[in-house]
């Protein structure tokens, strides 16, 4: 059964607009009667519709649905900007797997020149993976794709644990790190994981991370891919935390 985040305002109408409606009535070929999902991140419903067209539905609240799929612990990726379309797996993976939130990270090693003009449409379209990814995997929310920035302009001091995802530690051996830090996670604790670009993290920058806290993990005895970390990571804690 398909799930649809949709405002308060279209929730308290019972209506579904847009692309949604689009893809209830064309890509789904959904038709009256048929249930689906609706939730505005706040309260989640089981819906029946009632009318349809490619650009509105309207539908009535069968029951309030009271689940709670979210990770105990809130995961920010850290995620150092990837070549080619690398970020859209990364943010629809990664939000299957219960990250909280998103801030893709410009480095040293990043291959990526910030355009301000166009940094808007990004963010809008990243965003539009996420939701689809929380829709499809019975997310209560919708992780936020908070912005594009800068190494150095991001303020970590809101986060109780710091992760940084570094692939000298494994070649090093020292795989006690991330075990040690996710097997001491409380609940509700904000945790931030911070993951390279393809080039890997810069000794300036490694410096820097270390100086403000952020305690570097390898992640097994295996190099991972930057695109593959965060759902490592992810995955991991899920275990740790949800599967006992």
């Amino acid at each position: 059964m398909q799930k649809y985040f949709i405002s308060t305002k279209n929730l308290n109408e019972c209506i579904i607009d847009k692309d949604d409606a689009f893809h209830i009535s064309t890509v789904m070929r959904n038709k009256i009667g048929d249930e689906i999902i609706v939730s505005d991140e706040l309260k989640t419903y089981l819906a029946k519709i009632k009318s349809l067209s490619n650009n509105l539905v309207n539908f009535e609240v069968v029951e309030e649905i009271k689940t709670d799929n979210e990770l105990p612990v809130k995961i920010t990726i850290f995620q150092g900007y990837p070549k080619g379309d690398k970020l859209d797996d990364i943010i629809k993976h990664s939000t299957e797997l219960g990250a909280y939130e998103f801030f893709l990270t410009i480095m040293k090693r990043s291959l990526f020149k910030l355009d301000l003009k166009k940094k808007e449409a990004k963010l809008e379209r990243f965003q539009k993976i996420a939701k689809e990814a929380a829709e499809q995997s019975y997310r209560r929310i919708i992780p936020k794709v908070k912005d594009i920035i800068e190494l150095k302009k991001i303020n970590f001091d809101e986060y109780d644990k710091l992760i940084l995802c570094y692939e000298e530690s494994s070649k090093n051996g020292d795989l006690c790190n991330f075990k040690s830090i996710i097997k001491s996670l409380n609940k509700n604790e904000k945790v931030a994981v911070l993951i390279g670009p393809e080039g890997g993290i810069d000794e300036s920058e490694l410096k820097y991370l270390l100086n403000i806290g952020f305690i570097p993990c390898g992640l097994g005895p295996r190099i991972l891919r930057t695109e593959t970390a965060a759902s490592y990571v992810l995955s991991s804690i899920s275990y740790e935390m949800e599967l006992k």
